[in-house]
């Protein structure tokens, strides 16, 4: 039985060795075409290597950068900062009207 197992098994093997030989090589893959970026923040007058920092040199700069889409944001910034500011302020006044310590109804009292 192991000799039929083992014959059936080297034929198997042996008929697919020529197949893979005689396969044909596969074809290199042809290269893929240019990326174009056009984007408007990039200058294509200065050096790239210049303009990328946090603190870019003069003349890499983008009509595209600002604009009032930027302003409204950081108007809607401030004004949320402002919003939370009075609630804080808000709350803590009320608290005080009503006569509670600082540290909450319970601050005066130790648990031992």
């Amino acid at each position: 039985m192991i000799r039929a197992l083992a014959a059936v098994l080297a034929v198997v093997v042996l008929a697919g060795a020529p197949a893979a030989v005689a396969a044909e090589p596969p074809s290199p893959s042809p290269e893929p075409p240019a990326t174009v970026v056009d984007n408007p923040f990039i200058p294509e007058d200065q050096n790239l290597s210049d303009c990328v920092s946090a603190l870019p040199r003069p003349g890499c700069g983008s009509e595209e950068r600002g604009g009032w889409r930027q302003g409204l944001v950081f108007g809607l910034i401030i004004a949320a900062g402002a919003f939370i500011a009075w609630r804080i302020v808000r709350i803590v006044r009320q608290r005080d009207a009503r006569g509670v310590p600082p540290g909450g109804p319970r601050a005066d009292r130790v648990d031992r």
